[in-house]
């Protein structure tokens, strides 16, 4: 599966603290292997854009298009009282 990483999240994975950073890429490689790993879950109110956690506190948005074997990243960060609304 191709990859893509959206502006906005390439900035936002470059903010992230280096032990996060390392496990956001592994993570994200993965998906594109695997893009429906055990334990990632839909958004909820976000049509077609899925969540999986990278640690505790963090998680990577993904949109998933079948018909063109692509996985896009959409958002890297951590989770805040914000963060779905």
């Amino acid at each position: 599966m191709k990859l893509a990483v959206k502006p906005s999240a390439r900035k936002e994975l470059m903010d992230l603290p280096d032990h996060i950073l390392i496990k956001a890429f592994k993570t994200i490689l993965d998906l594109g292997e695997n893009p429906r790993p055990r334990g990632y879950d839909k958004v909820e109110g976000q049509e077609g854009v899925f969540r999986v956690w990278i640690d505790r506190d963090y998680r990577i948005l993904y949109e998933i298009d079948q018909a063109a074997d692509k996985l896009r990243i959409i958002g890297v960060g951590i989770k805040s009282k914000h963060t779905y609304k």
